[in-house]
């Protein structure tokens, strides 16, 4: 491995930092909900590093697995494409992100490990074969968005409390939009390289990208709905979530009615810009959620 960088781009750092947000969210309204106090300081550290490992893991597989789609999709920043990192190397680094989350995951209790035992194989079927069937893959992404408000529930409260439910589904809702829109971004190299029937071989790229603007623009109504069950709706709880909402409605508006005009380079620009903002947009919402739970 040639840098630090390369194996941040390679285990999607950022995204294990979304995790441990919402395990966060969730281990405080756990708290309220079950009228205990906070958990010890190793709970907490146990708790964010079992799923950033778990995700960590699943990334390096996918890049592992997904060489030469990603050459096709001429997706240069991926290490391993870039020849920062070996092919092998990524995968040891992969075995050895399960197994760090797994082992860790011991120590929570049957729950917690039961949960991360679970989603690492789902991470290693998914990244072997269930991407490439339709909506099976879109659905493994979205529900792995939902898990850590459930994963920091059961650490906390023993059992999934109503606004772990609220949020997990409504994560579920997003990640759904999130991930079916990446389908439609890589459908032409994964379709060169693997030959995979995913979403937009049955319904078309249009089709694929216009059920993702819809599910966005349904995500933003129902973001309200955890404040109802015990998040606080302070000034900056709801400033947030509604700032992370006024983009994701931009986003959507623009696969229901913009893409189909936009020219072939624009299109991929479209998606990649409207990936990188909803990646942002969410991480403001968990920071606002983070906000009404404390």
């Amino acid at each position: 491995m040639k840098s630090i960088g390369a194996f941040v781009r390679l285990t999607r750092i950022e995204h294990a930092l979304m995790l441990d947000i919402a395990v966060l969210i969730a281990i405080f309204i756990g708290a309220k909900a079950a009228w205990a106090g906070l958990p010890p300081l190793e709970t907490f550290v146990l708790a964010l590093a079992v799923p950033a490992f778990v995700q960590m893991g699943s990334f390096a597989l996918n890049d592992y697995f997904d060489v030469e789609t990603d050459r096709h999709n001429k997706k240069k920043d991926r290490p391993i494409v870039s020849g920062e990192v070996g092919k092998q190397e990524a995968l040891w680094i992969a075995i050895a992100c399960y197994l760090f989350g797994n082992v860790l995951a011991y120590f929570l209790g049957v729950g917690a490990l039961s949960i991360a035992v679970v989603f690492s194989v789902l991470s290693i079927a998914y990244n072997w074969k269930l991407k490439d069937i339709a909506l099976a893959g879109n659905l493994y992404i979205a529900a792995t968005m939902g898990i850590p408000f459930v994963f920091g529930s059961v650490i906390v409260a023993g059992e999934i409390t109503k606004a772990a439910w609220v949020l997990a589904v409504i994560a579920c809702i997003v990640g759904l939009a999130r991930e079916i829109m990446k389908t439609a971004q890589d459908f032409e190299g994964d379709k060169k390289a693997r030959e995979a029937k995913t979403l937009p071989a049955y319904i078309g790229v249009e089709n694929s990208l216009k059920a993702a603007g819809v599910l966005f623009l349904l995500f933003v109504p129902l973001s309200y709905f955890p404040f109802f069950y015990g998040l606080n709706a302070n000034l900056l709880s709801l400033g947030m979530v509604s700032v992370a909402n006024l983009a994701l409605i931009a986003i959507g508006t623009q696969l229901l009615m913009v893409y189909k005009r936009e020219k072939e380079k624009g299109k991929v620009e479209l998606l990649k810009r409207g990936r990188n903002a909803s990646l942002l947009s969410l991480f403001v919402g968990l920071v606002g959620y983070l906000a009404g739970a404390l």
